[in-house]
């Protein structure tokens, strides 16, 4: 996971104060392991393992006393679910768009939460990453959208990946590129200065 890289504090923080020196732009970085719960999907597919063994035993051929279903399903179902919610079988068993929508929304919540959309000249920028679903979601606020063309804005933040931090880092450092050259700096006493330091979510 990027955010568990023990470069990633100073080196994102470093990064987005060098990029907004360039830019009028307020940049946060939120890094989260996960932005959904997915009990839904453990839980459904503990059952189909529970169902799946239950039948098995109705075709055994030995009698199983009716304990011996009772503890099956206190048993089986409980570690299934366990075992299902864990990262790699969650993305596993959930659909790419789900994953991405669970991210869309946490990336938007986010946005709110730390103030992004507070800043005078509506310039805010929240980088979202989320470890589980392996995503990067940029969420800007209306002055950057009414003032960056959205096809030149589209192709910087398709830079962002989650493969590693020196690819996270390469797409702060091309989307600043595009901030300095359509959100220049400018003397603003009014000025809302959030925190550089990425903020980092269980």
């Amino acid at each position: 996971m990027i955010h568990t890289d023990h470069r990633f504090l100073e080196a994102v923080e470093a990064a987005v104060g060098k990029l907004e020196a360039g830019t009028d732009a307020e940049i946060v970085v939120v890094a989260s392991g996960r932005s959904g719960h997915y009990r839904d999907v453990a839980m459904a597919a503990a059952s189909g393992v529970a169902l799946a063994l239950l039948v098995a035993m109705l075709y055994v051929p030995v009698v199983i006393p009716p304990w011996g279903v009772v503890v099956e399903l206190l048993v089986v179902w409980p570690l299934a679910a366990l075992l299902f919610n864990g990262p790699r079988t969650v993305r596993l068993l959930t659909s790419k768009r789900r994953l991405q929508r669970q991210v869309r929304e946490a990336a938007a919540a986010e946005f709110v939460h730390e103030g992004v959309y507070a800043t005078p000249q509506h310039t805010g920028i929240l980088v979202y990453l989320s470890a589980l679903e392996g995503e990067v979601e940029v969420v800007s606020d209306v002055g950057i959208d009414g003032r960056v063309p959205p096809g030149e804005w589209r192709k910087a933040t398709a830079e962002f990946a989650y493969a590693d931090l020196d690819h996270f880092l390469h797409g702060l450092e091309r989307v600043g590129e595009v901030l300095a050259k359509h959100v220049p700096p400018v003397d603003d006493p009014n000025r809302l200065e959030l925190s550089d330091a990425p903020r980092v979510r269980s």
